[in-house]
């Protein structure tokens, strides 16, 4: 499931050198335009956000950008606003900084794939941020895709740190970021342009009616050949259906292929007979490395139990609520298994690894967007 992906990247495209925070259209909306190595630390900026969902005010736009101007980093600043005072646009402007630093954390034996997905990203989407060129948020915001691309390519479920130093005297930025790896599962299917180029694509799985909460759907979809974005096959499908009929919890299964010419429509239909629960794990990872059986809360969910999906998605949000710490990123993951005798096991993963931070001219800012809704399966 992408959902979280495409939020985080939705929350991470905000580095980029034009930035929309939108709303209905009856309320004002505003956007910012960067030039030049403005520093991302979102703190600065905050009056923009607070300027939403209100009538234009001049003289309330006028102090957020005096107070915006007030860090000597920003250098320039202008506002404008159209006829009809529904969008206030900031424009923003900082010296040139020179990346002379950049560490990506890509082990040596994967370089070849990783830059080769990260050019191939830079084709399509624009310049990333490489060590002699200038640093720019839109630079950075490639970086961040690049990496995910690898990161999925890899089937790295992983957390991603960055420290980024700006040193405004010197006129340079040193770039290091840190990736921290849970248990790998299969690669995913890049979509195009990326992935592998398919006569007929698995474009869209629009149906989805799973109506009961028993069926373990991560299980079922990581066991069939057919998936999202990957290529559409007629013996993939016909694998896939005698794969679920042997599932001995499964009391009805569909695959339904719709679309024609490069794309397919796939549909799912799934019923579940109740599935008891052999045993139920907790395995700390990066920060966490070592976490001992004392150290974890007790469980809501326990051998003997039957599988419930949404109880199961309950755990995962309680256990990160339980290890969430200040100056900490935490992900949860939730592996399914089914034993031969038919019964499932869970395996909560937990990934804590360390905020971001970025150094302006030796001063540190904490400019973490934290996700404060509920937990998401990956």
């Amino acid at each position: 499931m992408r959902i979280y992906l495409l939020l985080t990247l939705g929350l991470v495209l905000c580095l980029s050198p034009t930035c929309c925070f939108p709303q209905s259209e009856s309320e004002l909306r505003t956007w910012a335009e960067y030039s030049g190595s403005v520093p991302p630390v979102y703190p600065w900026f905050i009056c923009i956000k607070e300027l939403e969902h209100k009538p234009y005010d001049k003289a309330k736009v006028q102090l957020c950008l005096d107070t915006i101007l007030s860090h000597p980093e920003i250098e320039k600043g202008t506002f404008s606003v159209n006829k009809d005072h529904s969008l206030l646009t900031f424009s923003l402007a900082s010296p040139t900084l020179v990346v002379t630093d950049l560490d990506l954390d890509v082990p040596p034996a994967e370089l070849a794939r990783f830059h080769e997905l990260y050019s191939a990203n830079e084709a399509v989407n624009g310049e990333a941020l490489h060590v002699g060129e200038p640093y720019t948020r839109r630079r950075e915001s490639q970086v961040w895709f690049g990496m995910d691309l690898f990161l999925r390519a890899e089937g790295r479920r992983a957390g991603v740190s960055r420290t980024l130093r700006l040193d405004y005297s010197k006129k340079t930025a040193q770039v290091a970021y840190r990736v921290w790896d849970a248990p790998r599962r299969a690669p995913e299917p890049l979509g195009p342009p990326f992935g592998t180029r398919c006569p007929i694509l698995n474009a869209n799985f629009p149906c989805f009616d799973v109506g009961d909460d028993l069926t373990p759907v991560q299980y079922i979809r990581r066991q069939m050949k057919t998936k999202w974005m990957g290529c559409f096959s007629e013996s993939d499908v016909r694998d896939d259906e005698q794969l679920l009929k042997k599932m001995p919890f499964l009391v009805e299964s569909k695959i339904s292929v719709s679309g024609s010419g490069d794309s397919r429509n796939i549909c799912l239909h799934f019923r579940s007979n109740p599935i008891p629960i052999a045993k139920v794990m907790v395995h700390g990872y990066g920060l966490l490395a070592g976490l001992a059986d004392p150290d974890i809360p007790p469980l809501a969910i326990h051998a003997g139990d039957k599988y419930s999906s949404s109880r199961t998605n309950q755990q995962a949000e309680s256990l990160k609520h339980a290890f969430e710490k200040p100056e900490q990123q935490l992900k949860v993951f939730v592996d399914v298994g089914i034993t031969p005798e038919g019964e499932a096991t869970l395996d909560f993963s937990l990934l804590a690894y360390p905020d971001d931070f970025v150094y302006v001219d030796g001063k540190s800012y904490d400019v973490t967007t934290k996700w404060k809704g509920p937990y998401i399966p990956d």
